[in-house]
C-alpha cells in the first residue's frame, strides 16, 4: 500500500489523498491494484472519495495522477487490450464541479506491448492524449515525460507515440 498527498491545483492547492492498494497475489505473483483519490471535507470532518479505479498487474497497466502541465489534477489510466493489435486503451479523467472525476477521453493507443519504447505508456501517449483534447498539435514541442528513463532528455515522435532517442 502507498499513500501520498497530491495537488490538483497550482502552488499546493486542492490537496488530495492518493491511496494505491495491492490486492491478493494470484498464481503469477501479480496482484490487482486499486487507486483512489480522496478530498478532505472540513464541514463534515471526513474524507470523500472523488476517484476510484482497479486494474490488474499483467502487461503494465497504470493509473497516473498528473502533477504538472496542462492536465494537472487529471488522471490517466492505461490498460491492455485483449485482442490484436495488442496495444493499450487510454482513458483520461477530470474532476467536475462537484470534485468527482469523470471520464473525458477514451481511445485505443498506439503503444504496443513490449514495443521497445523505454517510456511508460502514459508518457509515450501524452502527445496523442493532449491532441485528442485539443491541447497539442503536430509541430508543437513534445511534452517532457513525467518519469523519463536516464538519458531521455530529447524525446522524438515515432509511430504516433513519444519515444526516447
Amino acid at each position: 500500500m502507498s499513500t501520498r498527498v497530491v495537488y490538483a491545483g497550482r502552488n499546493h492547492r486542492k490537496p488530495l489523498l492518493m491511496l494505491t492498494l495491492c490486492g491478493a497475489l494470484n498464481a503469477y505473483a501479480n496482484c490487482g491494484t486499486a487507486t483512489a483519490l480522496y478530498r478532505y471535507d472540513r464541514r463534515t470532518d471526513r474524507f470523500v472519495r472523488e476517484f476510484f479505479n482497479t486494474k490488474g498487474r499483467n502487461n503494465n497497466p497504470a493509473t497516473r495522477f498528473v502533477e504538472r502541465g496542462p492536465l494537472r489534477g487529471d488522471v490517466i489510466v492505461d490498460y491492455p487490450t485483449a485482442h490484436t493489435p495488442y496495444r493499450y486503451w487510454i482513458e483520461a479523467y477530470k474532476a467536475g464541479k462537484s470534485g468527482r472525476y469523470g471520464r473525458i477521453l477514451r481511445y485505443r493507443g498506439h503503444t504496443g506491448y513490449a514495443d521497445g519504447n523505454e517510456l511508460e505508456v502514459p508518457d509515450s501517449e501524452m502527445p496523442e492524449i493532449l491532441r485528442h483534447l485539443g491541447l497539442w498539435h503536430s509541430g508543437d514541442p513534445l511534452p517532457l515525460p513525467a518519469h523519463p528513463p536516464p538519458g531521455c532528455s530529447h524525446p522524438v515522435m515515432r509511430h504516433q507515440e513519444e519515444w526516447c532517442r
